[in-house]
């Protein structure tokens, strides 16, 4: 039996009936529970900020998303698998399991994280903002937007493919590794990067200061820099990747 609440106790059947009346899903948000049941499997969403739990079962499967926000948690279960969206925002969490598996989207922004395990997969988007992670693992792979403003990293891992956007705003990394893929924009304001690799790939727009701009596009002329400009942002200026690499090229552009 666990503690739902004030003399409120529920056993792995009632956890079951609660579910089975809300379409999968099991919301225990904000109660006074400090662990689950062994053998409790959710179909739907597990909602889970708020409470006093510290631990998971050894074996957990969500099938949808775990909200684990505000809480005490500081280590996860190794065979630990997540169908949509994992929330760990403001836990004391330092590591994740060798084989966690999320599907969906992982945000880690506000806790003490400082490393992820080789090889790590996301299948949407990774959030690390205020975090004091200085480094990512090799093999990572994020499906969709890697969130890295606002934290100390000051490296990327050789060959990382980010399908989504690329968030660097606010950081002390200093270059970008050559085979660098992204599906999205690229954000680097307030970084000090100066110059972009040849085999870097962005498949929308970058933006940066105003006053590095001169140095990434040196030796094209300022009629092109100023075509492939899009808008000019407070102190940042967003441009067309595209057109950078094509003037960068030397391939005239297409009338």
């Amino acid at each position: 039996m666990i503690k739902g609440g004030i003399d409120v106790e529920y056993t792995l059947e009632e956890l079951n009936e609660k579910m089975a009346r809300n379409g999968g899903n099991l919301d225990l948000s904000h109660t006074q529970i400090t662990s689950l049941p062994e053998g409790l499997m959710v179909g739907g969403s597990l909602w889970l900020p708020g409470t006093q739990i510290t631990s998971l079962p050894e074996v957990l499967t969500v099938g949808g998303s775990l909200d684990l926000r505000r809480t005490r948690m500081t280590v996860l279960p190794r065979r630990l698998k997540v169908g949509r969206w994992l929330d760990l925002r403001d836990t004391p969490i330092t590591s994740l399991p060798d084989d966690i598996r999320i599907e969906g989207s992982l945000n880690l922004s506000g806790t003490q994280i400082k490393s992820l395990p080789e090889g790590l997969a996301i299948g949407g988007g990774l959030y690390l903002r205020n975090t004091p992670i200085t480094s990512l693992p090799k093999g990572l792979a994020v499906g969709g937007n890697l969130h890295l403003s606002d934290t100390p990293i000051t490296s990327l891992p050789e060959g990382l493919k980010v399908g989504g956007s690329l968030y660097l705003s606010h950081t002390p990394i200093a270059s970008l590794p050559d085979g660098l893929t992204v599906g999205g924009d690229l954000y680097l304001s307030g970084t000090p990067i100066t110059s972009l690799p040849e085999g870097l790939k962005v498949g929308g727009r970058v933006v940066m200061e105003r006053g590095v701009v001169a140095k990434v596009c040196e030796g094209i002329l300022l009629s092109d820099i100023l075509e492939m400009i899009i808008e000019v942002i407070d102190s940042s200026v967003v441009f067309d990747f595209a057109k950078y690499v094509r003037l960068r090229s030397g391939v005239p552009q297409l009338k």
